[in-house]
């Protein structure tokens, strides 16, 4: 099962899944699409979960063709022989499709590499000192020489927004960026980013 729709509640309940798109529609299990709400249509949104044994653990497998959409299901507790739309939220919401965007596609390597990069980045922001167009004090925190040569500086903010250039040197005790030339020299307050 790739994506699970899970939940708990007491032994011996009926309890259905309604999918919802972040842009307002709801998914159609019966014509596998997704549509414009329509109350009328309510039992042909409903997914079943199967309790498994007498456990009060209850899944459904999530559509296939929902797959790579960052979902909402509201879960229900069905109180006659068909889900009705006043049937009672039996937990709320639940976001089933987080698990795909957080692996990566299904890829758990590929989510950890993901992770690594991110965690390696540095967030920092110009200080009073060097500002020129090839160097910038900052508050970055690692005070080791030449740690982040070969690396790209990316502006977040400032008149270089968006710009980025090579880091060439960088000496840890006065926390002095160099890095290729670019168009204005950052000013002070100016937040970047190493990746």
């Amino acid at each position: 099962m790739r994506y699970p729709i899970e939940t708990t509640n007491q032994p011996g309940m009926t309890i259905y899944a309604i999918i919802h798109h972040p842009d307002g529609r709801v998914w159609n299990d019966s014509d596998e699409a997704w549509e414009a709400f329509n109350v009328g249509n309510w039992s042909l949104y409903a997914i079943p979960l199967a309790e498994q044994g007498a456990s009060g653990y209850y899944r459904a497998d999530y559509p296939a063709a929902v797959a790579g959409v960052l979902t909402t299901e509201a879960l229900y507790l069905q109180a006659s022989t068909a889900p009705n739309v006043g049937d009672i939220p039996s937990i709320g919401l639940g976001q089933s499709q987080g698990s795909a965007i957080a692996a990566v596609n299904d890829d758990t390597v590929a989510a950890d590499n993901l992770k690594k990069n991110l965690k390696s980045m540095a967030p920092g922001k110009a200080v009073a000192g060097t500002l020129t167009v090839t160097q910038m004090t900052t508050d970055l925190s690692d005070t080791a020489d030449g740690v982040y040569i070969g690396r790209l500086v990316v502006w977040t903010t400032g008149a270089l927004i968006r710009r980025t250039a090579y880091v060439t040197a960088y000496a840890g005790s006065t926390r002095k960026l160099t890095f290729g030339a670019v168009s204005v020299a950052p000013a002070a307050d100016d937040e970047f980013l190493i990746i």
